[in-house]
């Protein structure tokens, strides 16, 4: 199975269309938030409605930009898996949007807390489970600011080592796109689709292989 990731897409159609065919292969794709540029419904539907003339199995949580409201829009376009464990082709999805607070006091933030009621109550064994979350694990390559400071949740990271899930799939912080682990768990940051980050998992019999496209 493989899956494309896209996440801080920002409204860009244009860029959907000129990486539709690639698109079009993947057995899905998962939207890690910030679909939006500031929660606009209607941008919103245009760019999953686009994605989804393209391929039909799209899986999707609001970023921290796309705000609180955004779960009903998703959810009317029948892509949200925030606060969810949806299954497909043998692999659970167990979603999380909006993000830890921010300095900047953004449309959908939540506390740990809250992140940690959103993940555990729908996740089970880690072995056939992604997550897919807007926030990063703390202290991975894909939660780290320009200046250098890990920015991530700690209590991602504590869900992440104990249950080991396949994937962890998020956004959020633009600079770090990248690929890291923990224990034995691929967490991946595409970085914003906007400037061409796709995100490509493979999920086969033996295993797991993960990278980052520039489109």
């Amino acid at each position: 199975m493989k899956i494309a990731v896209l996440s801080d897409i920002h409204g860009n159609i244009e860029k959907i269309n000129s990486c539709g065919k690639f698109l079009s292969q993947c057995d899905g794709i998962v939207l890690c938030g910030d679909i939006s540029t500031h929660g606009e419904e209607k941008e919103i539907e245009n760019v999953v409605k686009e994605l989804k003339g393209i391929n039909k199995n799209i899986f999707a949580i609001p970023g921290n930009m796309d705000g609180k409201h955004s779960i009903k829009i998703l959810e009317k376009l029948g892509v949200n898996i925030h606060g969810k464990r949806i299954e497909f082709n043998g692999i659970d999805f167990v979603g999380c949007g909006g993000s830890t607070p921010t300095p900047f006091g953004t449309p959908f933030e939540m506390e740990e807390e809250e992140i940690a009621e959103c993940i555990s109550k729908n996740i089970e064994e880690g072995e056939k489970t992604i997550i897919v979350s807007h926030t990063p694990p703390y202290k991975t390559k894909t939660d780290r600011v320009m200046l250098g400071i890990h920015v991530g949740s700690k209590t991602l990271r504590k869900i992440v080592e104990e249950k080991q899930p396949l994937a962890f799939l998020c956004g959020h912080i633009h600079e770090a796109s990248g690929i890291d682990y923990i224990g034995k768990t691929v967490v991946l940051n595409p970085g914003p689709f906007r400037r061409g980050g796709i995100g490509i998992v493979e999920i086969e019999e033996n295993g797991i292989k993960a990278e980052i496209e520039r489109f």
